[in-house]
């Protein structure tokens, strides 16, 4: 356990395990919402790039203070699928996009999401300033085995690919579409194409293997959708690796996850993790806030080295 102060409250950081995450105590986000105590917010904008994932309990947040919160991290942004109803994201606070498996009294869904496993992936690669943070609110969880959420350190991924690999990676980039999803940038461009037409071609390439800046270390980046395209591979070539890297993904077993209850809050970052969500009952009911800040495009890890 470390303690931080830093010339602010004290407060206190837990590992959750050897590769992400950390516990935060002592600390009372309401107040920091409404302060935005700059040393705070740097000690913990600090902790969070060391752990990558962190774990705030019993923290209690109207949607105005949630936003504030998340906001003074960073630009909120506002996820969306294209053809979704605006009932995905809470009335009056299009920040916060409710993630739920549950639908109201005329059949119609209140959120984003359902109760079968999401499988890993990382939040909005498809925009050209990608996701960065992604803050998850537990409103409700079910009474009857509650699904753990899931993070992966993909820097430690990386570290452990073969060295002939990782040289092959670092000169390679992807395009990173998305089958539901797409910025307003590329929305021409999509609405060109033919009824089911390919659209993989269209979006923002990104390294296959990106730095962090704070860890100077590589880190895999790896677009949601599996069938992407690679630059300078055909489509055949560019889906054999993305197969290969995913086995190594899957493989990779020193992940920690837990489950979200209720006025838990859990901070991750996008930029250098995955994360996935078990299945759960249907039956059950789970709702999420869920918000996210804007990123910085990837800067490709050979520039670096």
């Amino acid at each position: 356990m470390d303690m931080v102060s830093k010339g602010t409250p004290m407060f206190t950081i837990t590992k959750l395990s050897s590769a992400i995450g950390a516990d935060v105590a002592n600390v009372d986000l309401r107040r920091l919402a409404e302060s935005k105590d700059a040393a705070v917010v740097a000690a913990l904008r600090e902790t969070l790039e060391t752990h990558l994932v962190l774990r705030f309990r019993s923290q209690h947040l109207s949607p105005s203070e949630f936003v504030a919160l998340a906001s003074a991290f960073g630009h909120t942004k506002t996820l969306k699928r294209a053809a979704a109803s605006s009932s995905a994201h809470l009335p009056g606070h299009p920040e916060i996009k409710v993630v739920s498996n549950v639908a109201n009294d005329d059949g119609r869904p209140i959120g984003d999401g359902g109760s079968s496993e999401n499988y890993w992936h990382t939040d909005g690669t498809y925009l050209p300033r990608p996701v960065k943070l992604t803050f998850l609110y537990g409103r409700e969880s079910p009474k009857t085995n509650p699904p753990k959420t899931f993070f992966m350190n993909l820097s430690d991924v990386h570290d452990r690919l073969p060295h002939c690999l990782t040289s092959y990676l670092s000169r390679l980039s992807c395009i990173h579409y998305s089958q539901y999803n797409f910025a307003a940038e590329y929305a021409e461009q999509i609405a060109a194409l033919p009824e089911g037409a390919d659209r993989r071609h269209i979006g923002p390439s990104f390294p296959l293997v990106r730095l962090n800046p704070h860890s100077g270390r590589p880190s895999l980046y790896l677009p949601r959708q599996r069938q992407c395209l690679i630059e300078g591979l055909t489509g055949a070539e560019s889906e054999k690796l993305s197969d290969l890297l995913w086995t190594y993904v899957e493989a990779y077993n020193d992940t920690w996850g837990d489950v979200i209850g209720v006025d838990d809050l859990f901070v991750f970052d996008n930029s250098y993790t995955l994360h996935r969500r078990e299945a759960f009952d249907s039956r059950e009911r789970r709702v999420l806030w869920h918000i996210t800040t804007e990123g910085e495009p990837p800067i490709p890890y050979a520039l670096a080295s």
